[in-house]
């Protein structure tokens, strides 16, 4: 699921969740917590916002943990909000996934790898400043809320927000104090492809470096580099990689072993294996989408092990079907979280700090596997630490010239190997060589700024 439909997901569970408090109960919760006043309130807005970091936090463990960076972060949004006509900052959330986006409930949801490939605080401040932009804008509240456009006006409509963005990003940025050319630095940062619902890359860079008009302003490279430090680079490998003959998740401190008949494919945090004649996945979720996955299964049963709380059974069709706009949104919405299809036979592994999901296949494909046979186990520590992803390191240059000729990070450079560095600066570098896959992934169009 891409972060646009990640937002738009739960905003559509949270209107039914707002429009509709008495379906819930007496004490309505979502993803295992009491719905806010905001929600018991029908204030939309709000309640948006908080679902929406529930389902980062608690739905595809997606929220990256960081307090000191976040807080970081919120201080820059803070500061462009001062020149903003918001009444107040959105509250900005940093996901482990990539790509950056604003949500109706007044938040701006940035990535973690989309941070890593910024070169300073003014072009972090950038991105945020064109999130904050479509905020004030109301344009993601336009979209949900209003009137679906038709044919190739739809397009034409997003184009035009995206562009107003951008120009309203770089005012933000000079009324804040940054230098307004770090818009156009960041925009090249971190867009990649094109897609339709924005204007092309080099339209977008061009215009935002004629706006800025070589204005001077605060840039902040060496204040960004300081709050990197030690930040996870690229994918975090705890959330399931290959190691050795065994497929690891150290976020939950479980291994699962392969043996060399597996046909085995580990595609990100996915494992997906070829055993035999059956076909099996595993892959990591929160604990509280995990506890309403394991409530809804069918011929379940529960064992409580050495592991953690084992349950097992068949996913079933939804009992009752809502067939009012809003409950056809929740039920669309709902089906984009991580989960296994109907009629699929699964294991629940509950553990401290998320649940382990292993579909087994169809209503008939049983096999009286179990948990030993499939070989799950607790990690071993050697394994947790190969496991863990590399992180950010902040060197100085030994001398003035091309970052790469004077960094002292060879083979681990992460800022541009052109970058020109006097003696003394701060390089960005990782804490050990990065393979290629788990390098983070280039920002796509339609989840960049």
């Amino acid at each position: 699921m891409t972060p646009a439909v990640r937002a738009a997901a739960a905003a559509a569970i949270g209107l039914a969740a707002c429009a509709r408090p008495s379906t819930l109960g007496a004490q309505p919760r979502y993803l295992g917590a009491e719905l806010p006043p905001p929600c018991v309130a029908h204030d939309v807005e709000a309640c948006l916002g908080w679902m929406i970091e529930r389902d980062l936090a608690d739905a595809a463990l997606d929220l990256y943990d960081d307090l000191a960076l976040r807080a970081y972060v919120q201080g820059v949004a803070d500061r462009l909000a001062r020149g903003s006509r918001l009444g107040g900052a959105p509250r900005v959330v940093i996901a482990d996934h990539d790509g950056t986006y604003a949500t109706s409930g007044s938040r701006i949801v940035i990535g973690r790898p989309t941070i890593e490939r910024l070169d300073s605080e003014a072009e972090l401040a950038g991105v945020i400043a064109h999130e904050l932009a479509h905020i004030e804008g109301h344009h993601a509240v336009v979209s949900l809320f209003g009137p679906p456009p038709a044919g190739d006006d739809a397009l034409v409509l997003r184009r035009d927000a995206e562009a107003i963005a951008d120009e309203r990003a770089v005012a933000l940025l000079e009324r804040a104090g940054y230098a307004p050319a770090a818009m156009s630095r960041a925009l090249r940062a971190v867009l990649d492809a094109e897609d339709d619902e924005h204007p092309l890359r080099a339209d977008r860079i061009a215009r935002a470096k004629v706006m800025a008009g070589g204005l001077p302003g605060f840039e902040g490279r060496a204040e960004l580099l300081g709050h990197l430090e030690h930040m996870v680079v690229g994918r975090d490998a705890r959330l399931g990689r290959r190691v050795g003959d065994a497929w690891v998740v150290a976020a939950l401190g479980l291994a699962l072993e392969l043996s060399p008949d597996d046909a085995v494919r580990d595609a990100s945090d996915v494992l997906v294996l070829r055993r035999g004649q059956a076909t099996l996945a595993a892959y990591a979720i929160g604990a509280a989408w995990a506890g309403e996955l394991a409530a809804a299964l069918d011929e379940r049963s529960e064992d409580v092990r050495g592991l953690g709380r084992i349950t097992v059974g068949t996913v079933a069709a939804p009992a009752g079907r809502d067939d009012t706009p809003i409950g056809k949104l929740a039920r669309a919405i709902r089906s984009t979280l991580p989960q296994p299809a109907v009629g699929t036979r699964v294991e629940i592994v509950e553990r401290p700090g998320g649940a382990l999901v292993i579909e087994l296949g169809g209503r008939g494909d049983r096999g009286g596997r179990g948990l030993p046979a499939l070989g799950l186990r607790a990690a071993r520590p050697s394994e947790l630490a190969a496991a863990e992803p590399a992180r950010v390191v902040i060197e100085h240059a030994w001398r003035t010239g091309a970052a790469a000729d004077a960094a002292v990070c060879d083979g681990r450079l992460l800022d541009s190997p052109d970058r020109h560095v006097a003696a003394g600066d701060p390089i960005k570098c990782a804490d050990r060589p990065l393979a290629e896959r788990d390098r983070a992934p280039r920002l796509m169009a339609d989840a960049a700024p």
